[in-house]
């Protein structure tokens, strides 16, 4: 059972968590399942209103994706597959081309750009509120960007 707790799917389809009310808005009922401890800090309601919230950061991205079909269509090329912590690959598209960088690491990083790219202008996502556009990229803890190439 102690094994089945901790891996079973159950854990993810705690009731959603719409708000700070009892039973984090989801029923006036018992559900079936508890609600997490955290809904009074962590529901839909309190991302709503921080612009920097995981929800918010999800529609611009969503927007993103819209409006550069690149990022949709693009053909995509992994750059530096060796590298354990950077996740770096470019979409091509006619003569769009993007770079997304990603570090998936809790430390910051550095990664050099390879010498066949040049970087457009600022990116059109970051999870960071700057960003430097330089031939070595440096990048904070879990940091992910979306920059036009040129």
């Amino acid at each position: 059972m102690a094994t089945a707790k901790r891996t079973a799917r159950d854990n993810c389809r705690t009731p959603f968590q719409w708000d700070a009310s009892p039973n984090a808005g989801f029923t006036t009922g018992r559900p079936w399942l508890k609600v997490n401890p955290n809904y009074r800090q962590i529901n839909r309601a309190a991302q709503e209103k921080d612009p920097n919230s995981i929800l918010n950061h999800f529609r611009r991205a969503t927007a993103v994706r819209r409006q550069h079909k690149v990022l949709v269509y693009g053909q995509y090329q992994l750059l530096d597959a060796a590298n354990p912590h950077i996740y770096a690959y470019t979409r091509t598209l006619d003569q769009e081309r993007v770079l997304v960088a990603l570090n998936f690491s809790s430390d910051k990083r550095t990664w050099a750009l390879p010498a066949t790219l040049k970087l457009g202008g600022q990116p059109w996502l970051n999870n960071y509120p700057t960003f430097t556009p330089a031939a070595t990229l440096a990048l904070q803890p879990w940091q992910a960007v979306v920059v036009p190439l040129r």
